[in-house]
């Protein structure tokens, strides 16, 4: 089980599963070749197979404010309610047009669990991300080391702005998972 990963490390899960990819796109073109309908993979697939195929797959989770709707701090909230055990093992923001307020204006995101609202559940990010960086640029948050990057069936992902959110505009964000 993969807890936090930078840049680096999902790029090479990345290139792990695009390999996984072409050893079953090559089983599927050997057996057409040979005329062979039978599937070359073990089914079912033993427990050490799957726990390799389970710790390629990472499910992305994006959520978009379009245009200027990302201005408006009513707009942020939940985004994601999980219906398994998942591991947030990476979050990616980018914006379109920088915050423009004299104050920080900053992005968290946040594990809600049972009842908490938005603003009162365990922030996922060890800094939160700056709303006033370089448009057009993505930002890959740094996740905390602690169980919250856990979350639980029934569990929500919320979108928590900080800050006077004046001129940000085009607010895309992907939070990766992996079954737990």
């Amino acid at each position: 089980m993969i807890n936090s990963i930078n840049r680096e490390e999902f790029e090479e899960l990345q290139d792990s599963f695009e390999e996984l990819k072409r050893q079953v796109r090559s089983f599927t073109e050997k057996q057409n070749d040979d005329g062979y309908s039978g599937s070359q993979l073990k089914y079912p697939l033993d427990n050490f197979t799957q726990g390799l195929i389970e710790n390629l797959i990472i499910y992305p989770v994006s959520v978009r404010l379009k245009s200027t709707d990302a201005a408006t701090a009513a707009n942020y909230g939940v985004f994601f309610v999980s219906e398994r055990q998942y591991t947030v093992i990476a979050v990616a923001e980018v914006h379109g047009t920088a915050g423009s307020d004299a104050g920080a204006v900053t992005l968290q995101i946040e594990r809600l669990q049972g009842t908490e609202a938005p603003d009162s559940g365990d922030e996922l990010l060890s800094t939160a991300i700056s709303l006033k960086a370089t448009a057009n640029t993505v930002q890959y948050g740094t996740l905390k080391t602690t169980e919250v990057v856990t979350i639980y069936r029934g569990d929500r992902l919320c979108l928590k702005d900080a800050g006077t959110l004046t001129a940000v505009a085009n607010l895309a964000v992907t939070v990766y998972l992996q079954p737990a």
